[in-house]
């Protein structure tokens, strides 16, 4: 699956499934990602209202990409062609729903009733536990920057490594079912405990962003792909 096929496929699922919810945090969160190949890479996470961009260097491309619920869009910028693209994004379903919830049906969520504060947020202590493959995910979860949008079922990484699960992300399935919130550590280990997965944030900028930032900068040409299968100015070997 190419990069920019990635990107539309997390959009989809999050609208589907009901991931995202407005908060009254604004400001932007950076964090630090490392996967199973142990290359870290930082996101940048800005939210505004019902508006959410991040914003990553994803394998050498620059890459962002603007979610609006309202509109049901979501606006992908190529920073190197200084273009971008707008997509549609589907209504939820009910078949999208009882989807959801069979996946959540295999999720052990635990409380452990830990907090720790973190970059002056206090947060609190989840487990995910993966009934399927044994993977647990212990989460710090700060209720108060509104909820997590998702990283998209990828492994961990919203632009994904070479493997793909269909359990890769089921701590973000966890978040849906557990009040929400926004993780500011995420560690997953798999059923021998060997890391999989790291997700930090690194800093926390509250304050007004400019409505600028959640739309296509000044000279951007629009960029039309009717099939997502197709071409891909991303693609490379």
């Amino acid at each position: 699956m190419n990069l920019l096929t990635r990107i539309f496929a997390v959009g989809s699922m999050l609208v589907a499934s009901h991931l995202f919810a407005a908060g009254a945090f604004e400001g932007k969160v950076t964090l630090t990602m490392t996967g199973d190949r142990g290359k870290p890479m930082d996101m940048h996470y800005s939210m505004k209202g019902d508006r959410v961009r991040t914003d990553i260097d994803a394998e050498g491309h620059e890459m962002s990409m603007i979610m609006d619920l309202p509109k049901l869009e979501m606006i992908i910028l190529m920073a190197e062609q200084k273009m971008y693209m707008v997509r549609p994004l589907p209504k939820p379903d009910q078949q999208s729903m009882e989807k959801h919830d069979s996946k959540a049906a295999n999720i052990d969520i635990n409380r452990t009733g830990k907090t720790e504060t973190i970059l002056g947020y206090k947060a609190d202590q989840l487990l995910i536990t993966d009934k399927d493959t044994g993977n647990v995910t212990e989460l710090w979860v700060a209720p108060d920057l509104g909820n997590f949008m998702g990283l998209g079922n990828s492994g961990g990484s919203p632009f994904g490594g070479r493997k793909q699960s269909s359990s890769a992300a089921k701590w973000e399935e966890a978040l849906k079912g557990s009040k929400g919130g926004f993780p500011l550590r995420v560690i997953s280990h798999d059923a021998k405990g060997k890391e999989t997965f790291k997700m930090e944030a690194t800093k926390i900028e509250p304050g007004p962003l400019p409505d600028s930032l959640f739309a296509p900068p000044a000279g951007y040409q629009k960029f039309e792909m009717p099939n997502m299968g197709g071409l891909n100015p991303f693609k490379h070997e």
